[in-house]
């Protein structure tokens, strides 16, 4: 199988070049760079903070509504085995609580997660910026 990485090279046609922006200007500003607008992905990193917070008031009120159907089931039963009179459902709605709960935590974690690295890179492209134009700024130039 042949790649346009294979052709043999011939002067004046046209040549794929890694690792820079194609001729059409591509998917970055006129000037060839990419910009990032990390106000956006701040407010995507807070999206996501308050989506953990939500995640976390729908796992408690649904623990709430659990342990009420619990208690409800077993309000007139004795407990212990469901041969004893107690309700099978209830220690299944129990098992189903804590597997609930378990997934409950890993998508915390993972909104948690999230969110931390999208400020993470905010902070890397402002200070990537701030650099650059510092960088900019003491070029001495003949020009002014």
């Amino acid at each position: 199988m042949s790649t346009p990485f294979d052709a043999p090279q011939h002067s004046g046609t046209a040549q794929m070049r890694l690792n820079s922006v194609p001729a059409e200007g591509g998917g970055g500003s006129a000037s060839g760079t990419a910009k990032v607008d990390t106000q956006r992905l701040d407010q995507a990193a807070n999206a996501l903070v308050e989506l953990r917070g939500d995640t976390e008031n729908v796992d408690n009120a649904a623990d709430e509504d659990t342990m009420s159907a619990v208690m409800g089931l077993n309000k007139h039963t004795a407990p212990g085995l469901p041969e004893a009179g107690s309700w099978a459902t209830a220690g299944s709605l129990m098992t189903m609580d804590v597997r609930w709960g378990s997934q409950v935590m890993n998508l915390k974690r993972m909104l948690q997660d999230i969110s931390d690295k999208l400020h993470t890179t905010t902070g890397h492209y402002t200070r990537t910026e701030q650099e650059e134009q510092a960088r900019q700024r003491a070029i001495n130039s003949p020009f002014g």
